[in-house]
C-alpha cells in the first residue's frame, strides 16, 4: 500500500524492498511537480506508520524542492529552460550569503574556502585582488586538520553560531596544545566568513576581540658571526659537470657514486654547488628574503652599477613572479665579495646558455624555466654549516636558520653605524619601513656606506 503527501509540489510514495531473507523494509520515492523521481531514501523500517513518519520528518528539515530543481537542471537539454530553471533555483535557495548561513559551520567554512564556489573569493578576484593560494590552502588545511574535528562545527548551522561557541572551540584549541601562531591562523579561517556574511545580513555579527591567544613563545633566531661567514666565503665549490648518459651539463651537486647491493656511500660528502653558496652568500650581504633570492633574474643584476633591484619573489604555491612582501621593492649594494661570486655565477650560467635577462640568476638545472627549489636551498644551508664545522646539534643549539642570514645582515649594518631608517630601505622591513617619514629613495651615499660597510665585515678594516 502507498499513500502520497504534498509539500510544496514534492510528493512521495512507499515501496517494500527486501533486504535478506526475512527482511523487507519501506523505501521512500520523492517525485517533483512533473511526477518526475529525484530521490529515492531508506526508512529503515518494516513498519508503514513509522516510513510515513520518516518521510514527513524529511519533508519537513531537507529542501527537497531545490534538490527537485537541481535534478531538473541536470535533466535540462535547452539553454533557455536551463536559465528558467537556474533563476528559480537561485531565487529559492535566497542570496549565495543566505545559502553558505544555512549550512553547517565545517560546509559553510569549506564553500567559502573553495575557489570554485566562493562567492567572497570570486568577488575578491573580480575586483583584481586575488588571495594567493598559498593563503587560500593555509585556511583549507585548517578546516580539515582542526575545525573539521570538532563535533559542535559539524551539526551547528553558520548562522545560529555564536561567541560561545567560537569561544569553546578555541579552549578546547589551547587545551590540546596548539600555539600562538596556528589559532591565530584559524581565526583568520573564521573571521572572515563571519565578517562576510554578517555583512549581509544572513547571520548576526560576531566579535573575536573577546579570543584568549596562548602565550607568545617566540624563539630569537640565531646569527653566524662574521668568522663563519669568512668560512663560508671560502668554501670550494664543485664545477660544471656532465651526466654520464646524455653529457648533459649540470651545474647542481654531483651525488655520490652509488655502491653495489643499494649501500649507502659515506665516503666524503661533495663539494658544495656554486648555485647553493651564492643563495647562502646573496642571504647574508643582502638581507633578501628566500623567495626574492629564487626570483632573482640577470636583468635585476647590475654589475657595473653595484646594484641588486629586489622587484619580484617566487611563490611556489602560485608557481610564478609576485610583487615582494608588503610593497618592499628597493635596491641593494652587490658587496665585492658577492660582487666576485656573481661574475663566476655569469660566467658559469652563459656557458651553459642560461645568462640572458630573464633567466634565473639561481635556476633550476632540471627546468631553467624555473628557479632553484627552496628545499635546495635549506639542505645547502644545513650542509654548508657541517662543511664549516658547526654540528647539527649546535645548529639547533643556536637556531641557526636560513631566515637567520637576513638578520645578520640588518644587524651588521645598524651595528657598523648605518641609521636605521636607513637599513630599513635596503632591508624592506616592515617594521622600520612604516616609519613614514622617511623616503622610499636611497640616496647614493646610503648605499656606498652599505657597501663599506659589508666590505670592513669581512676584511676587518
Amino acid at each position: 500500500m502507498s499513500k502520497t503527501r504534498k509539500n510544496s509540489g514534492i510528493t512521495y510514495s512507499l515501496y517494500k524492498r527486501p533486504t535478506s531473507a526475512k527482511h523487507r523494509l519501506f523505501y521512500i520515492k520523492f517525485w517533483d511537480e512533473d511526477k518526475v523521481n529525484f530521490l529515492t531514501r531508506s526508512s529503515k523500517t518494516e513498519d508503514e506508520k513509522e516510513a510515513h513518519a520518516e518521510a514527513g520528518r524529511i519533508l519537513g528539515e531537507e529542501d527537497l524542492k531545490a534538490l527537485a530543481l537541481q535534478k531538473r537542471i541536470e535533466r535540462s537539454k535547452e539553454q533557455q529552460e536551463k536559465r528558467r530553471l537556474e533563476a528559480e533555483l537561485k531565487a529559492l535557495q535566497g542570496t549565495e550569503a543566505d545559502r553558505i548561513a544555512g549550512l553547517s559551520v565545517n560546509e559553510a567554512l569549506k564553500i567559502f574556502w573553495d575557489p570554485e564556489h566562493s562567492p567572497y573569493l570570486q568577488d575578491l578576484k573580480d575586483a583584481g585582488r586575488p588571495l594567493s593560494n598559498h593563503y587560500i590552502n593555509e585556511n583549507k588545511r585548517n578546516i580539515i586538520k582542526y575545525l573539521s574535528k570538532y563535533g559542535p562545527f559539524n551539526s551547528i548551522k553558520m548562522k545560529d553560531i555564536s561567541f560561545a561557541f567560537i569561544d569553546e572551540f578555541f579552549r578546547h584549541a589551547r587545551h590540546n596544545g596548539l600555539s600562538r601562531y596556528t589559532i591565530n591562523s584559524i581565526l583568520n579561517t573564521m573571521r572572515a566568513p563571519c565578517t562576510w556574511i554578517s555583512a549581509r545580513g544572513a547571520m548576526p555579527q560576531i566579535s573575536f576581540k573577546g579570543i584568549t591567544l596562548p602565550e607568545k613563545k617566540a624563539r630569537e633566531r640565531g646569527l653566524i658571526t662574521p668568522q663563519e661567514l669568512e668560512k663560508i666565503l671560502a668554501l670550494e665549490t664543485a664545477p660544471v659537470w656532465f651526466t654520464r648518459d646524455t653529457n648533459e651539463a649540470r651545474i647542481d651537486t654531483k651525488p655520490r657514486p652509488r655502491l653495489p647491493n643499494s649501500k649507502k656511500n659515506k665516503g666524503d660528502p661533495p663539494l658544495i654547488g656554486l648555485r647553493e653558496k651564492l643563495a647562502i652568500v646573496i642571504g647574508a650581504l643582502t638581507g633578501m628574503r628566500l623567495g626574492e633570492i629564487r626570483a632573482l633574474r640577470w636583468k635585476d643584476v647590475d654589475l657595473e652599477q653595484g646594484i641588486i633591484s629586489v622587484s619580484a619573489t617566487w611563490a611556489d604555491e602560485d608557481k610564478r613572479l609576485k610583487q615582494p612582501k608588503a610593497g618592499s621593492s628597493r635596491n641593494v649594494v652587490i658587496s665585492a665579495s658577492l660582487e666576485k661570486m656573481l661574475i663566476e655565477a655569469r660566467k658559469t650560467a652563459q656557458e651553459l646558455g642560461a645568462a640572458n635577462d630573464e633567466s634565473f640568476v639561481l635556476f633550476n638545472p632540471a627546468d631553467p624555466r624555473k628557479p632553484i627549489s627552496e628545499t635546495t636551498i635549506k639542505r645547502a644551508w644545513n650542509r654548508i654549516l657541517r662543511a664549516i664545522g658547526i654540528s647539527e646539534e649546535e645548529q639547533k643549539k643556536r637556531n641557526l636558520v636560513f631566515h637567520g642570514l637576513r638578520h645578520f645582515y640588518a644587524t651588521r649594518l645598524v651595528d657598523s653605524g648605518l641609521e636605521p631608517q636607513e637599513a630599513a630601505k635596503l632591508t624592506g622591513h616592515r617594521i622600520l619601513a612604516t616609519l613614514g617619514r622617511y623616503s622610499n629613495h636611497i640616496q647614493k651615499e646610503t648605499l656606498q656606506k652599505a657597501r663599506n660597510i659589508l666590505d670592513k665585515t669581512l676584511y676587518n678594516e
